[in-house]
């Protein structure tokens, strides 16, 4: 179990650095320090964690504190690191889920302790931080740390009820990619569907309620069963026929997703091998799709 009595302070009090101080105070953990560009932001933290002090800049905080998380903006990340003086020892960790602890390699020459801790979660739609903190709970962190750091942050990840994995500094942004597949490229994904809800002359809001019952199911499906008996649809069928006539529609009416459709087709193929697809019905879909594809 991690030290809950070392001080602990944010450098950053956004959606995630207000989340994840709040997750780390109410499992007793000593959140002692806030520090942001706007004040309101670290007094509003101040004020629902108590013994939480504002900071009127990251080196006082960084002062004051045995482990510094820097949750601001990832493209600042590294101007941060670089302009605080750290302590030797002491514990610096950032929340960019694309880069290694590299990104903090000032702080390491210092004689600090460096680490990266990325929940594998979004915290877009919340309505407050409360609920930031809830979202932690059950998640996969991505974790590294040098010295007592990566021990740490695994007990930390462990505390919110979360699993703990170690991803090399070159891999990270292959994770971060998969991040963005499951979840930001998910909802691009969900767009198209709507947009060819809106060509037939439906609302938005008409497509959205026809298609989360669908799209929830299959993502239950996936949770419950795994990938390959979850996977459905004329590609896993083998079903030329109905691909044809999907991406004849679509050149018809939508082209610009002609490519994105026949892409996706591809992807499905190794799904489709594995409920029984044969070599011939894979060529035929392949050759489909090459041919909508070039005359697009």
């Amino acid at each position: 179990m991690a030290n809950r009595n070392l001080d602990i302070g944010f450098i950053g009090i956004g959606v995630l650095g207000r989340g994840l101080s709040l997750a780390l105070a109410e499992r007793g953990y000593r959140v002692a320090g806030a520090h942001s560009r706007s004040e309101a932001s670290a007094r509003w933290l101040a004020d629902r964690i108590p013994g939480c002090d504002v900071y009127a800049s990251a080196q006082a905080l960084s002062d004051a504190s045995g482990l510094v998380f820097i949750t601001t903006p990832d493209s600042a990340i590294e101007d941060v690191s670089r302009s605080v003086n750290w302590r030797f020892g002491q514990g610096v960790v950032h929340c960019y889920g694309g880069a290694s602890i590299e990104l903090l390699k000032s702080a390491a020459q210092q004689g600090a302790m460096t680490g990266a801790f990325h929940p594998f979660q979004t915290f877009a739609g919340l309505a407050s931080p409360e609920e930031a903190a809830a979202r932690l709970s059950g998640v996969t962190f991505a974790v590294d740390g040098e010295g007592w750091i990566g021990g740490y942050l695994h007990s930390i990840a462990q505390d919110l009820d979360g699993h703990s994995v170690s991803i090399p500094g070159e891999d990270r942004p292959l994770y971060h990619a998969a991040a963005v597949f499951g979840c930001g490229y998910l909802v691009a994904l969900l767009k198209t569907a709507v947009s060819l809800w809106e060509t037939m002359g439906f609302s938005p809001e008409q497509a959205i309620q026809a298609l989360m019952p669908l799209s929830s199911a299959t993502l239950g499906n996936v949770a419950r069963e795994g990938l390959l008996p979850s996977a459905t649809g004329p590609a896993i069928r083998g079903d030329v026929s109905t691909l044809r006539s999907h991406l004849e529609a679509l050149f018809q009416r939508s082209p610009e997703l002609v490519s994105l459709y026949g892409n996706l087709a591809r992807a499905s193929l190794p799904l489709a091998v594995g409920h029984g697809l044969g070599p011939s019905q894979l060529t035929a879909i392949e050759e489909l799709v090459d041919h909508y594809i070039g005359i697009e």
